[in-house]
C-alpha cells in the first residue's frame, strides 16, 4: 500500500513507521451508553493488530459521521467496500 506524503508540516494521517500498519479486515461496532457525563456514542474499530475505542457526544459523532461521509463519497468503486461485502 503506497501512502501519498502530506505538505510539510502537515503529519500524515497514519504512522507511516508502523509496521503492523497492512490492509487488512477491521470491524466498525457502535453503541449508545450512559456514562456520569452524559450520553455518549461508543465507535470501536478492531483490526488484527488493535482495537481503539473512542467516547463520542452527539456533536463529534455528527461531525465524524459528516467527514468519514464526504471522504467515502470521494473515493473510486474499487477503493469502497460497503456492508454487504461488495465494491460500491
Amino acid at each position: 500500500m503506497s501512502m501519498p506524503q502530506p505538505p510539510p508540516g502537515v503529519p500524515p494521517p497514519v504512522d507511516l513507521g508502523n509496521g503492523l500498519l497492512a490492509e487488512t479486515g477491521a470491524q466498525l461496532s457502535t453503541a449508545l451508553v450512559q456514562t456520569p457525563a452524559g450520553q455518549r456514542m461508543v465507535l470501536t474499530v478492531r483490526t488484527s493488530s488493535a482495537t481503539l475505542s473512542v467516547f463520542l457526544q452527539g456533536n463529534d459523532a455528527k461531525t465524524w459521521a459528516r467527514q468519514i461521509s464526504g471522504l467515502a463519497g470521494q473515493m473510486s468503486g474499487a477503493g469502497l467496500v460497503v456492508a454487504n461485502g461488495h465494491p460500491g
